[in-house]
């Protein structure tokens, strides 16, 4: 009788093991992983919006690996950590200016949010000239793009 019962459990034990190996897995169901896209200053100029709400920056840009609140507006990161296979400490008040100026990291996006709305985009990125620049999106009209670090 013991002998079956560790018949039965060793059994039970060995199928979910191979109901929860990855040879198991459906073809058609999708994988849990986002493939993150890469953002260039044409990309912003082209998609960034100010008044679409946080799911229509979500469609367009995917989704934000840092989120979080800062002088009580939501605010959102991207960066090309991903791309660049880098480590660093992520900050929603503090742009990493030396990892975009030694190019360990080509850009970072902070999207502003007020009342689930885009209000500000701001892209910080490495220029031709070795400077970190600031390509700024907000209701103006009109894009700014300044030097932020030299």
């Amino acid at each position: 009788m013991k002998n079956l019962f560790y018949l039965t459990l060793v059994a039970l034990i060995l199928s979910l093991l191979v109901a929860c190996s990855d040879d198991n897995i459906i073809e058609d169901e999708p994988l849990i992983y986002e493939e993150r896209q890469y953002i260039s200053k044409k990309f912003i100029d082209e998609n960034a919006k100010v008044g679409i709400t946080t799911e229509e920056v979500q469609d367009i840009f995917g989704h934000a690996p840092v989120t979080g609140v800062v002088d009580q507006t939501e605010t959102w990161l991207y960066d090309s950590s991903s791309y660049k296979q880098l480590t660093y400490h992520q900050n929603l008040s503090t742009i990493a200016s030396d990892e975009i100026k030694q190019g360990a990291l080509d850009y970072q996006l902070y999207i502003n949010f007020v009342e689930d709305k885009a209000v500000m985009y701001s892209y910080f990125y490495k220029g031709d000239d070795g400077n970190v620049w600031q390509y700024e999106v907000t209701d103006t009209g009109k894009p700014l793009e300044t030097i932020v670090s030299k």
